[in-house]
């Protein structure tokens, strides 16, 4: 069972469900909605759990009602929360979440710095087979990445806009994910292909970019490819891309290659997005490789 280490923001989520796109400052009468943990670094963890890895969660979250809601739920998953540290006095961040019909989503999110002060301290030696962060704690993922690539492990960065702010992790990663807003901010405005190729070349390590329905954009130092994505029918994309950056960091501890780590992971993003509710739809081992062998 490989291990994995994922950090960054920690969140209670208040999901609601809409029948109609949300363009107008009026009120909108939900027709589902849910209370759960979520964030980039928990719904990474629990992707990492459900397809059978051994998850470590480390953040922060306050010494509050909601924080032992994501502690409880993380539990339930099997996911080790060792790592997370109750704050007292400060309370757990927390995001509003809003679904379209489409299962396009609109987060605000409120989390207080005084969550992130002081990085997370780790066993030594590191102990883990991969390490994934985001680029909400960037002092911490720093931290993490930097001992996982002195330990020779994977060191995955979820390069989520924005980027410019988490420039220790940046160049602590062997592996850099970003998102197409991600990109932008790190490069510029262009053509992703071209950006990519730049950072592959300014950073000296493997990078991808995400897409959502569009192919994954890799560059491996030498050559750019491109890896499809599964074709599903959205119904909520809330977590699609932690649960993608959790999967991935998982793969490569288990030996996968890049490429092949990527469309795995672009699988679990897919059947995750095929139904409501947080992580409901999440993928177990099981139920990935059959999914795989049904899009050979």
């Amino acid at each position: 069972m490989a291990s994995v280490v994922c950090t960054g923001v920690v969140t209670a989520d208040l999901v609601f469900r809409l029948p109609v796109p949300v363009d107008a400052p009026v009120k909108y009468r939900a027709t589902d909605s849910a209370l759960t943990a979520g964030g980039c670094a928990l719904n990474a963890a629990a992707a990492v759990a459900r397809l059978g890895g051994a998850a470590h969660l480390a953040g922060s979250v306050g010494a509050d009602a909601l924080g032992d809601l994501v502690c409880a739920e993380m539990a339930a998953e099997g996911v080790a929360t060792g790592l997370v540290a109750r704050v007292a006095g400060v309370p757990t961040a927390r995001s509003a979440v809003l679904v379209g019909p489409g299962g396009e989503r609109t987060i605000a999110n409120h989390r207080d710095p005084r969550l992130f002060a002081a990085a997370p301290v780790l066993p030594a030696p590191f102990s883990f087979d991969a390490a994934l962060a985001d680029t909400r704690w960037p002092e911490g993922g720093a931290a993490v990445l930097a001992a996982a690539r002195a330990a020779g492990r994977p060191a995955v960065l979820d390069a989520e806009n924005p980027v410019r702010e988490a420039s220790g992790a940046l160049r602590a990663a062997s592996h850099v994910a970003f998102s197409e807003l991600g990109l932008a901010d790190w490069a510029g405005e262009g053509d992703p292909a071209a950006a990519l190729e730049r950072a592959a070349r300014d950073l000296g390590i493997w990078v991808c970019v995400t897409r959502g329905p569009a192919p994954v954009l890799v560059h491996d130092g030498a050559a750019l490819f491109e890896v499809p994505v599964f074709a599903v029918t959205a119904v909520d994309t809330l977590g699609a891309g932690d649960v993608w950056h959790g999967a991935f960091a998982l793969f490569l501890a288990e030996g996968f290659a890049p490429l092949a780590a990527v469309r795995r992971a672009n699988a679990v993003a897919a059947l995750k997005s095929s139904a409501f509710g947080g992580r409901s739809a999440l993928p177990d081992r099981d139920q990935l490789d059959r999914f795989l062998k049904e899009h050979a």
